[in-house]
């Protein structure tokens, strides 16, 4: 999930460079915040996925543009109503256990 977010959030980056060449945008800041970003999506841990990729790249300068992208990960789902990844695993295990009791 981390690397999937990384480059997302590079090529993202990428495109801001090429759209606002006068700026001078590092895609590799990008590529930082799409990690912890796309881990929040997916798990809704936001908290857990802003200290993993602190930690991971001892960098602190991108904690509030983190915090920014990782609560629009948390928001946007939330509106769609879609559920966090466990639940829909879980579930989805539960539901073969009880087919192989009943069957």
């Amino acid at each position: 999930m981390l690397v999937l977010g990384a480059q997302l959030g590079l090529c993202f980056g990428l495109l801001c460079q090429l759209a606002f060449p006068t700026m001078s945008i590092q895609p590799a800041s990008f590529a930082v915040v799409g990690m912890a970003a796309f881990f929040t999506g997916v798990v809704r841990t936001p908290v857990t996925g802003i200290a993993l990729v602190t930690e991971m790249t001892a960098s602190f300068t991108m904690l509030l543009p983190m915090l920014g992208a990782c609560f629009t990960a948390m928001l946007v789902p939330a509106l769609l109503r879609d559920r966090p990844i466990y639940d829909s695993l879980r579930e989805l295990t539960v539901r073969r256990e009880r087919a192989l009791e009943g069957g």
